[in-house]
């Protein structure tokens, strides 16, 4: 892994650590949200600091450069999250038609 991606993990990684800690600050973000971003920012660091990690599971799953198993494995990540999130709406919408419906029949 280049000097310079290590370097942007490390970057990346401590602006989502501000963000993070500013919108915890002014509650604009659930805690158990911000706990996931923290360790996804943390894994980042990991990455950075030990580059061999990346290697290892490059080579593991068949991957050129361990760049691109960075890239992979962020995109999965995100991916898992995404889908996460959208299991969590499709629950809420199904709560709000049930509430929508009780108030609808209670006037």
């Amino acid at each position: 892994m280049t000097l310079s991606l290590r370097i942007v993990l490390i970057v990346c990684a401590a602006l989502v650590l501000v963000f993070i800690i500013r919108r915890i600050k002014k509650s604009k973000i659930d805690v158990m949200d911000s706990i996931f971003w923290l360790f996804f920012s943390l894994s980042f660091v990991v990455l950075a600091l030990f580059p061999q990690i990346a290697s290892f599971f490059a080579g593991l799953l068949g991957f050129q450069a361990s760049a691109n198993f960075v890239f992979v494995y962020v995109i999965a990540v995100l991916v898992m999250r995404d889908f996460s999130n959208t299991t969590k709406i499709a629950m809420l919408r199904k709560k709000i038609e049930g509430l929508i419906q009780e108030v609808a029949l209670r006037g």
